[in-house]
């Protein structure tokens, strides 16, 4: 929720309706500024060794360290995930990303290449992009940039220009004050232009002077900045919606729990999420009963209330998407076994229940689409042909699962599956920051690979130079 002016924007809690603050609507020639800007500190950043550039990572990592409570309430409080259960451990995925990239940059290796030619000798080594820009989502404002960008960018010897989503651009803002106000990297390093995307994300990806892009958001936006990026080296994560497959001999209470977690978790709202689960006939109702229960034990709330373990969704449009959603799926012949409701006690419309829905129709938008809410639906199957059909319903394929006590069968399935990491037996939103993350080939789920070396490699290029030695002297060999 926000109100407009010409210049600003207020930007207020999802969870309490209070205004939080204000944030400037960047231009084009702000964006432009920045480039500049960012341009005089790659050339500076480029001349530095990897141990440096590993240092000054560590030393973001202590800056923002230094200030993580008063960032975990604003982000608790801007966005709506729950303080104690989510806010703070992104602050703290922050601070690991710069540290993880910093160690992955030490351990960084160049080639010799043979050549044909004896009096030649080739060296492969990586260098920065240049300028690179950085377009980050609301759902995770603090961990998807710093993870998937900031952090590997920097290591890689980037200056960025960052513009983070306009909902949660307050803690974005407060980040960047701790690492400016330590005075640890050389000035023009990150600059952050806030705004709306169809103008400052927009004006960065066309931007000549930007050598690369990276998005994470959703299908519709992420092929319009790479149309707007054409030519330039681009990393996009983009929708996801499972599939999390639940076969016949599945330990149910292992899925259960496992799907509990990773549909609920920051409110649904994570392209990893268990979007869709597709379950065989013969354990669906057990699987639904069990989930329900699970989502029984989660307390909706304010984030600060250290009780809360699920906020509200962060926008109130979603909310009313995913209420439309479930409803049309109703109407269909799905059944709600858990939840279904807004929380008409607490401030705002945008607290959902944790919900679980069977039966769902294969065709319905709870199944094909990315729903970003608390939901869990399940679609039944019982032939091999029918789990294909299922699969192939989605156009999306980022992350999935796969639960079966047959391992070797499970393996297989997760092989073939259409999406660019699969789990088996555990949570599909399993991820660790070194482990590479993208869509599979094909697919709406964007292009390349995110995540510890990938996003270095992804940020940087290969760089060959060949020296050419004297003949080889008569009798030395």
């Amino acid at each position: 929720m926000s109100q407009v002016d010409q210049q600003a924007r207020e930007v207020i809690s999802p969870a309490t309706g209070e205004t939080l603050g204000r944030i400037a609507l960047g231009t084009a020639e702000d964006v432009a500024a920045a480039v500049a800007a960012a341009r005089g500190a790659a050339r500076e950043l480029a001349a530095l060794s990897p141990f440096e550039r590993a240092d000054l990572c560590d030393a973001v990592a202590d800056a923002v360290d230094a200030r993580a409570d008063a960032l975990a309430r604003l982000l608790a409080l801007e966005h709506g995930k729950p303080l104690e259960a989510e806010a703070r451990g992104e602050v703290a995925g922050f601070s690991l990303a710069f540290r993880d990239a910093a160690q992955q940059v030490r351990w960084l290796t160049g080639e010799v290449v043979p050549a044909r030619d004896e009096t030649k000798r080739v060296l492969v080594q990586r260098r920065p992009l240049g300028v690179y820009g950085v377009i980050s989502p609301w759902n995770f404002p603090l961990g998807v940039p710093s993870l998937y960008y900031l952090g590997p960018g920097l290591a890689a010897g980037n200056a960025m220009v960052w513009t983070p989503a306009p909902s949660t651009s307050l803690v974005a803002l407060a980040v960047l004050e701790a690492i400016t106000d330590a005075g640890v990297l050389p000035d023009g390093t990150i600059r952050l232009v806030t705004g709306d995307g169809a103008v400052v994300g927009d004006a960065l990806a066309r931007h000549p002077d930007v050598d690369g892009i990276g998005f994470t958001g959703s299908t519709a936006t992420g092929e319009h900045v790479a149309r707007a990026a054409a030519g330039k080296p681009q990393l996009l994560e983009l929708g996801g919606n499972g599939p999390v497959i639940v076969l016949e001999d599945a330990d149910l209470e292992l899925a259960a729990a496992s799907i509990a977690s990773s549909s609920f978790a920051n409110a649904g709202q994570v392209c990893t999420a268990t979007g869709r689960v597709l379950a065989h006939a013969s354990v669906a109702a057990e699987l639904a009963e069990r989930l329900a229960e699970h989502a029984g034990a989660l307390v909706v709330g304010l984030p600060l209330d250290a009780a809360t373990t699920m906020g509200p969704v962060h926008q109130a449009p979603l909310a009313d998407r995913i209420v439309g959603q479930l409803e049309a799926a109703v109407a269909g012949g799905a059944t709600v076994v858990a939840g279904g409701r807004r929380r008409a006690d607490l401030p705002t419309p945008n607290f959902l229940e944790p919900t679980v829905v069977d039966h769902v129709p294969a065709d319905a938008a709870l199944h094909v689409e990315e729903t970003f809410g608390p939901v869990a639906p399940i679609v039944r199957f019982e032939t091999a042909g029918e789990l294909r059909e299922l699969v192939a319903a989605s156009r999306f394929g980022l992350f999935g699962a796969v639960y079966s006590r047959d391992v070797a069968r499970a393996i297989r399935l997760a092989e073939a599956l259409p999406a660019g990491t699969v789990n088996v037996n555990g949570p599909s939103n399993y991820w660790e920051p070194h482990l590479p993350a993208g869509g599979a080939a094909g697919r709406a789920s964007g292009t390349g690979r995110a995540g510890g070396r990938w996003s270095i490699e992804a940020m940087s290029e290969p760089h060959t130079v060949t020296v050419t030695l004297p003949d080889r002297e008569e009798g030395w060999r």
